[in-house]
Parts: C-alpha cells; sequence; structure tokens
C-alpha cells in the first residue's frame, strides 16, 4: 500500500518516474497512461483503483497540453469530430469507472492485464501489416 513508502520516497520517486516517463513520451510522442500505471502500482505501492484514477487525473493535464500545442503549431481540428470524440470519450469514461468502482481488486487486476495484453496485440498487428 501507499503507506509503505515513507513521503519523501514517494514524492522522489514521483519526480524520478514522471520525468523519465514524460521524456519517453515526448520523445517518441507516446501517450504515458499505461506507464504510469505501472509506476504508481509497482514502484509506489498504489491499489489498482487509486492508480487508475491518479494516472487518468495526471493524463488529463498532459493531453490537454499536448493537443493546445498541436493546435497552435498544426492548426485547429474539425470540431464536430473533436465534439464527438470528447463527448464519446467522456460517455464511456464514466460508464467504465461504475464499473471498476464496483469490481473487487483480483478482477480488475485481471481486467487491466487482459485490457493490455489485447491491446499490445493490436499494436504488434498493426505493426507488421503496415
Amino acid at each position: 500500500t501507499q503507506g509503505d513508502l515513507d513521503r519523501s520516497t514517494r514524492i522522489r520517486q514521483s519526480l524520478i518516474w514522471g520525468a523519465l516517463i514524460g521524456f519517453v513520451c515526448g520523445f517518441v510522442g507516446a501517450g504515458g497512461g499505461m506507464m504510469m500505471l505501472l509506476v504508481l502500482t509497482g514502484f509506489l505501492g498504489y491499489s489498482l483503483k487509486m492508480a487508475v484514477g491518479t494516472s487518468v487525473f495526471v493524463m488529463t493535464f498532459t493531453a490537454l497540453t499536448g493537443a493546445l500545442s498541436h493546435f497552435a503549431i498544426g492548426g485547429l481540428p474539425d470540431w464536430t469530430i473533436l465534439t464527438l470524440c470528447v463527448f464519446f470519450t467522456l460517455l464511456w469514461a464514466r460508464i467504465a469507472a461504475v464499473f471498476a468502482n464496483k469490481a473487487d481488486p483480483k478482477t480488475l487486476n485481471r481486467a487491466v492485464g487482459v485490457v493490455l495484453v489485447v491491446l499490445g496485440i493490436v499494436i504488434l498487428g498493426f505493426q507488421f501489416l503496415a
């Protein structure tokens, strides 16, 4: 649990891991949500439910910063598409959060594991097909 690490250790590790993940994601243009989950659960001792909420909260600001920078450099998006993406993302994130908060930790850990494996397979599939 979070209580296993003292506050100064959690702060120090958060700074180091946050900088590392930020650099890697900025360098390769990837999102860092899954990396954050691994760090929060594996190194900082968060429960999966707390880690998911924390990761999503942090990534909100990362995504907003990236989007604003992209819009400033590359122009504005198609507003209809942007609005639809935002609406459905908020809708399904809320629905998923309700289910995740009702699930027991073991089931939630397995579900996250399955999602990560499926995403990995899809990414590899696209790499081989492209």
